[in-house]
């Protein structure tokens, strides 16, 4: 049986690799954890594309950044000290002196790093909310129901460690001022006071599929300049064409693109409503508390989705959804989400809307 000492200075290891929505979806965890440990030593595994989320986080003594893509490159492109810095990496985890290594993301990857971490005691997913035999290194593999949200099974998951899980809540890094500063000169000179709509259009290489068509979001920003708001279109890296497109077609919107993640945070909670796909965005912007329509497309929204009445979590009717299918040539689980259904649930969320 694996506990925790409440009052005990443990070294803890959270690992959560990716992605960022996954990421989000564990910050309820370390809000638990922190309340209930609050003398323990807590650190935090991200991946580089994450990490961003997570650095000033108040309740984490430590953010340690994994660079496997990195790594990745440097064994693409034959370089010979990849293999050194991957034991130098090892090496100063080992220092650390885990007591206890946390998996909430249930692979491979994550299994290997808690093994590396030299954690005494490794605690995580039971399948079928683990793969790769991830569960063969752990001291204690916890059986959690597939059927729970992620945020639930996350906190079942600490709830087998003895943690008091009723009432976490995410606790997000504070903005700091310059990323306040940033907000303010960006906002200022694209002529937009709040509250406005935040539309995030991109997805993920590997979530193409939940793509909702360039055209409806411009659409979107029509009918919404027509209500009175006023719209910002947000871009992730590699996604400022396609922001800048959708802005220029709807001739009603502004494009915000080269945010880091923190500023990004800082323009979701200055919005009065966010649109956007299932991605990582989405789960920021509502666990952030900004309202929400999250167009679930392929996904469950019951395991997936926001969760509280201030957000709208829209699907299409069609037979073969919701799957989990990483490619599909026919996504109608998104094309068939219209731009007004769509508009009707950004208004009845918006704040402020009694002036839109």
């Amino acid at each position: 049986m694996i506990t925790l000492d409440p009052s005990g200075q443990q070294h803890i290891l959270i690992i959560r690799l990716s992605a960022l929505g996954d990421v989000v979806y564990a910050l309820p965890a370390l809000a638990a954890l922190r309340r209930y440990c609050p003398r323990a030593f807590i650190a935090w595994a991200v991946e580089e594309t994450a990490a961003g989320l997570l650095t000033g986080h108040p309740q984490l003594d430590e953010v340690i950044v994994v660079p496997r893509k990195a790594w990745q490159k440097g064994l693409k492109r034959g370089r010979v000290g990849v293999a050194r810095e991957a034991w130098r990496f090892r090496r100063e985890m080992r220092s650390k002196r885990f007591d206890l290594a946390i998996d909430f993301q249930g692979n491979l990857r994550s299994g290997l790093l808690g093994v590396i971490s030299g954690a005494k005691r490794k605690i995580g997913f039971a399948p079928p909310c683990s793969r790769e035999g991830s569960r063969l290194l752990l001291n204690r593999a916890v059986k959690v129901k597939p059927s729970l949200h992620k945020v639930d099974r996350n906190l079942a998951l600490l709830a087998e460690l003895g943690v008091p899980v009723e009432g976490a809540e995410a606790l997000f890094a504070p903005a700091s001022d310059e990323d306040r500063r940033t907000i303010d000169n960006l906002l200022s000179r694209l002529g937009v006071s709040s509250p406005f709509v935040l539309i995030h259009p991109g997805v993920s290489r590997f979530g193409s599929f939940k793509q909702w068509p360039a055209e409806n979001y411009s659409d979107l920003a029509q009918k919404l300049h027509g209500r009175g708001a006023a719209v910002v279109i947000s871009a992730g890296p590699g996604e400022e064409t396609l922001a800048g497109a959708i802005a220029a077609d709807s001739e009603s919107a502004a494009p915000a693109a080269g945010l880091s993640l923190s500023q990004l945070a800082e323009l979701m909670r200055r919005a009065g409503a966010f649109v956007g796909s299932d991605t990582g965005p989405a789960q920021m912007a509502w666990m952030l508390g900004t309202p929400t329509v999250a167009m679930m497309g392929p996904k469950d929204p019951d395991l997936y989705g926001p969760m509280g009445a201030a957000h709208r979590k829209l699907t299409a009717d069609v037979p073969c959804r919701p799957c989990t299918k990483r490619r599909c040539a026919d996504n109608r689980c998104m094309t068939q989400i219209t731009v007004d259904d769509v508009f009707d649930a950004a208004v009845s969320i918006m704040r402020g809307n009694e002036s839109t």
